[in-house]
């Protein structure tokens, strides 16, 4: 449900506790609905469980007897808040988590002093981590934007800073979706230019314009079905059975995540762990394998054992003896700037 309809719903059910008549001619006016869109709301109302019903002198009322039953958190329910919120203050600028903080402070504030206090005290022996944040304020500009289009049914028109695409992307784009993976949210939705559904990063859109023209997002769209077995956000096309091989270093460490929905593994009688995935393409895992170095060895298939040695051989010359210090970092400024103007 969006963030309008929410906030739509929420309007309603404050008019119609009111004593004042509510007829539905004045309902339609005032909440600057349509009446298709007035029933609608009715019905998902009566969903939830508010209890409301209509005369002819008073029209739409909800039942007098009718109220949001008090909040009794437990204490293992306090910490959990607690911690949600030592969590979240991290990252207070990224899209939603300010609205959910203050939220939770609430909720907290209605906890028995006591309570409160002994948790806080169990809190303050509690550190989190921060994690890596955008360098800029977009992901949560765009966030908005693209959220409400998604509500409305609105096509937007994008700028969009294309890695592939060196002049920049101007595009139709009809926002389905929006997804959080690896630290960074994105926005699934149809473009005009590729004719098909693509996955957008938001803190590369240059600017987000939403149109009066409306879109139908297809009832069968699911994330699953554009990602698949991609092990992060892109599929190749292409499924592939991959058998990895941990050295005992590392074999604990590796075995105690789950990395891939298809994830299996063994710990070997060596100490060494043994692990497979079914996946669609080889990239994405490619990059994560190299930063286990020399701990992991790729058993197969053979196209992910070759990309791996190709991009550790190519790192590997950058420490060449033969190669000077200075040309490798003009190289690095090189392509450093070159990233940053596209």
């Amino acid at each position: 449900m969006g963030v309008d309809r929410v906030h739509r719903l929420l309007r309603l059910i404050t008019v119609l506790q009111r004593d004042e008549p509510n007829t539905t001619a004045g309902l339609l006016k005032e909440l600057g609905v349509s009446r298709r869109t007035f029933f609608r709301d009715l019905k998902l109302l009566q969903e939830a469980g508010v209890p409301y019903h209509h005369d002819k002198a008073q029209g739409y009322q909800i039942d007098k007897s009718f109220y949001l039953p008090p909040i009794n958190l437990t204490v293992t329910e306090t910490l959990g808040l607690m911690l949600l919120g030592k969590s979240a203050a991290t990252q207070r600028g990224r899209p939603m988590v300010a609205p959910a903080l203050s939220a939770i402070y609430k909720l907290i504030a209605t906890i028995p002093d006591p309570i409160r206090e002994a948790c806080s005290e169990l809190m303050a022996n509690v550190s989190i981590a921060t994690d890596p944040a955008p360098a800029s304020d977009l992901e949560s500009r765009y966030h908005t934007v693209l959220q409400r289009a998604i509500d409305q049914g609105r096509t937007c028109r994008i700028v969009y800073q294309s890695p592939v695409e060196t002049d920049g992307l101007h595009a139709l784009l009809n926002p389905y979706l929006l997804h959080h993976v690896n630290r960074a949210w994105y926005v699934l939705g149809y473009t005009d230019v590729h004719d098909e559904v693509r996955m957008l990063k938001l803190v590369r859109f240059i600017e987000v314009e939403p149109t009066d023209e409306p879109f139908d997002k297809p009832e069968n769209f699911r994330i699953e079905d554009k990602l698949g077995a991609a092990w992060r956000l892109i599929p190749e096309g292409k499924e592939h059975k991959i058998v990895l091989l941990f050295s005992k270093k590392v074999a604990t460490n590796v075995s105690e995540v789950l990395w891939h929905k298809s994830q299996q593994h063994k710990i070997l009688d060596d100490g060494r762990c043994e692990m497979t995935f079914t996946i669609d393409g080889i990239n994405e895992i490619a990059w994560w394998l190299c930063g286990y170095g020399d701990q992991v060895l790729v058993v197969k298939p053979p196209e992910l054992r070759d990309r791996v040695e190709a991009v550790l051989r190519s790192a590997l010359k950058q420490y060449e003896p033969n190669e000077p210090l200075e040309v490798v970092t003009l190289e690095m400024k090189s392509k450093s700037k070159t990233k940053q103007q596209r």
